[in-house]
């Protein structure tokens, strides 16, 4: 008996992958061994193990959560990736912060391993990330919990599974006579560890120029388009010269949605001012009673109702995130090689509303829903179930 040339096709449907510069077009994506095997016209599907005809749909790159939590378990806001991620679509979350150098332990050795989905980290420099939320409301309230050292070793001794540093400039996290400090650590610390510096400026105590002054090439500018004070925008509406630098000096600009952080009219006011959201992200979480946190397949339709392309809005969900974390060599697109993950999506028609915690909607006439997802070349989620979960 023949083995068959590719252990995986989705045959039929139209690809959109941003990083190599096709926007729906008719291709099929064949896998093998976990990779991306073939990309053509057409595949014969008798040549795969198993093929799915996706004619009609959309296939895009797996998409890539920059910002969500996930150390299940581990804190009390944090969710269960393979339950959120992969029906939505994504195939790689980032947790942003949920652990600090005393607890990321477990997070690397148990949780993570025990999903499906690719999860790597951003280590928070307050010493246990946000195990202590519920309680004191902050990770920085006491600043011996910073160390600068052990933080930078942890990232030196996990290469692959740390990919930056975490900083929560918000007032509920930091006093303000203590902001200061805390943002010049985590940067000492991010720079000599020679990693990006990720930093929540929703609720910052300090302005916000005090903290992108910190914030070089590469660098995350997290909930960058919340609508409390200190937001991106001065008095008249207008794009604060400081972020306009900023982003100019290769500052990403990340939405981090999580429903309080992202306000539809500062969205409105800064894409018409020309800064426009670099990556998509959800900032995933088990959110409060009364809070609409949205995963990606949403978050991804909405800025497409908000004005961008929709292979913009996959390009800030795939190839750019990819970039961010200098893994765009091996995920963010469906190139021959890469890592075989992808998402295939119903384009919906019709009214699609979304909202945000300040009281504004979004309406829409397009939504994507999933109708696969495929991760490491093999279909990991589809049509309302996971197939297979993480093992431990």
């Amino acid at each position: 008996m023949t083995t068959p040339a590719y252990d995986l096709a989705l045959t039929g449907g139209n690809l959109l992958d941003p990083a190599q510069g096709i926007n729906d077009a008719p291709r099929d994506v064949a896998f093998k061994d976990g990779k991306v095997a073939a990309v053509a016209d057409r595949i014969d599907p008798s040549h795969a193990a198993q093929s799915i005809d996706v004619t009609g749909k959309l296939v895009t790159p797996g998409l890539i959560d920059l910002h969500g939590h996930f150390y299940h378990g581990g804190s009390g806001s944090a969710v269960h990736a393979d339950q959120t991620c992969l029906s939505s679509g994504v195939t790689t979350g980032v947790d942003a912060g949920s652990a600090g150098f005393l607890n990321y332990g477990a997070m690397r050795d148990y949780v993570f391993p025990a999903h499906r989905t690719r999860l790597v980290a951003f280590l928070h420099i307050g010493a246990v990330g946000l195990a202590a939320n519920r309680a004191l409301g902050g990770g920085l309230h006491d600043m011996r919990i910073i160390n600068v050292g052990e933080t930078v070793q942890a990232i030196k001794d996990n290469p692959g599974f740390v990919f930056g540093v975490k900083v929560r400039m918000h007032y509920d996290a930091v006093a303000r006579w203590n902001a200061h400090e805390a943002m010049a650590k985590a940067k000492a610390a991010a720079t000599e560890a020679g990693v990006p510096l990720m930093v929540h400026v929703s609720g910052t105590p300090i302005p916000l120029p005090d903290v992108l002054e910190h914030l070089g090439p590469g660098d995350i500018s997290t909930h960058a388009y919340n609508g409390l004070p200190e937001n991106m925008l001065d008095n008249a509406g207008k794009v604060r010269p400081e972020v306009r630098a900023a982003a100019q000096r290769g500052v990403i600009m990340d939405v981090a949605h999580a429903g309080i952080h992202c306000d539809v009219e500062v969205v409105k006011a800064a894409m018409d001012q020309g800064i426009v959201p670099d990556t998509i992200s959800t900032d995933v979480h088990i959110a409060p009673p009364g809070r609409i946190v949205y995963l990606m397949n949403d978050l991804v339709s909405k800025f497409h109702a908000l004005g961008m392309t929709l292979a913009d809005a996959i390009t800030a969900s795939t190839s750019r995130p990819a970039q961010a974390l200098g893994l765009q060599d091996s995920i963010g697109s469906l190139a021959v090689g890469m890592a075989g993950d992808a998402a295939v999506w119903e384009q919906r028609r019709g009214r699609f509303v979304w909202h945000d915690m300040a009281g504004h909607n979004v309406d829409g006439a397009l939504r994507l829903d999933t109708f696969a997802t495929v991760k490491g070349g093999a279909v990991a989620w589809r049509e309302g179930r996971l197939t297979q979960m993480g093992e431990c």
